[in-house]
């Protein structure tokens, strides 16, 4: 849970210039901007756009693969901003703008190939459309804000649903996949409101 989260400040920031590592120095020369866990989530971001259009092309298990790859470098990268020493306030909000965005495209792109029953895409949707409301207004409010261990384990889980679904939709209706992605949908939605409990009443920073 530590990889991304910072104490507000770069991690080069209480270090001398001249004792930076290269990661840091870059990083610090373009504001946090660029940085190794930066570029890998952006690629992994990309990867899913990717795993996206193949999708809509109905290259099911083409699309899967995409879609594991990209959401595997969104581990990647906090490892790697751990190992260089280059977590930033900036990082985390690169981090969790690409979760979003590569979550909430995915679950449009469910309802557009008609992939997922209606319910299924509102609980998914839910708790994924107002986490950023909240997000934005906590921070026009000057109120740092920090991903917590539940709204973590519910991308983590509606991601694997989602897996499930796409897999129960390249097999031609696995119903026992399917059920089990029809539980972890309603778990990650459980879970979901639970982190917006703990954003809205400040416990993500516990």
């Amino acid at each position: 849970m530590n990889l991304h989260r910072t104490t507000g400040k770069p991690d080069w920031d209480a270090i001398k210039p001249a004792d930076r590592n290269t990661f840091q120095k870059v990083g610090a020369a373009t504001h946090a901007i660029v940085t190794p866990p930066n570029i890998i989530t952006v690629i992994g971001l990309i990867i899913v756009f990717f795993g996206l259009a193949q999708i809509l092309a109905e290259h099911y298990w083409i699309g899967l693969i995409a879609l594991a790859v990209g959401r595997l470098l969104d581990i990647v990268d906090g490892v790697v901003a751990e190992a260089t020493g280059t977590k930033s306030p900036t990082g985390e909000i690169f981090d969790a703008a690409a979760d979003k965005i590569g979550t909430l495209l995915t679950i449009v792109v469910l309802f557009v190939a008609q992939i997922a029953a209606p319910w299924v895409i509102v609980l998914l949707l839910i708790p994924q459309a107002i986490t950023p409301l909240v997000t934005f207004y906590k921070k026009q409010k000057h109120i740092s804000i920090h991903p917590t261990r539940q709204g973590k384990l519910s991308m983590a889980t509606s991601w694997v649903a989602i897996v499930g679904l796409l897999i129960t939709q390249a097999t031609d209706g696995a119903l026992l996949i399917a059920y089990i992605s029809y539980t972890l949908v309603g778990v990650s939605f459980l879970l979901g409101i639970y982190a917006l409990w703990q954003y809205t009443t400040g416990r993500d920073q516990d």
